[in-house]
């Protein structure tokens, strides 16, 4: 039997705290957004996310779980090459993994 999964570590919490870091972001750079930020929200064409937005983000989800150098280069790369875009959902299943080593 698998052990429990750490408190505020499941996807659920997860997602919340990433939702919240993303609004507080986006509120600290005067981003007005017209939607509400869930897990289908994509980082590029959603939010207009630059690059160095991304990288802000995820230096901030390290900060928060106390976890540098969590490899998001994973996550932003696909066959050597940058993926386009990213949801939130996508976001939250690769820190799910890294903080549980529960695969996505």
């Amino acid at each position: 039997m698998a052990e429990a999964v750490a408190v505020g570590l499941d996807k659920s919490s997860i997602e919340k705290t990433l939702i919240h870091i993303v609004e507080d972001l986006t509120q600290d750079w005067g981003i007005e957004l017209d939607d509400a930020v869930s897990s289908q929200t994509r980082l590029v064409a959603d939010m207009e996310f630059a690059s160095v937005d991304i990288i802000q983000l995820m230096v901030a989800i390290e900060e928060h779980y106390n976890r540098p150098k969590m490899g998001f280069q994973d996550l932003l790369m696909n066959d050597g090459s940058y993926v386009d875009d990213l949801s939130i959902g996508q976001v939250i299943d690769f820190v799910h993994a890294k903080l549980t080593g529960v695969p996505a």
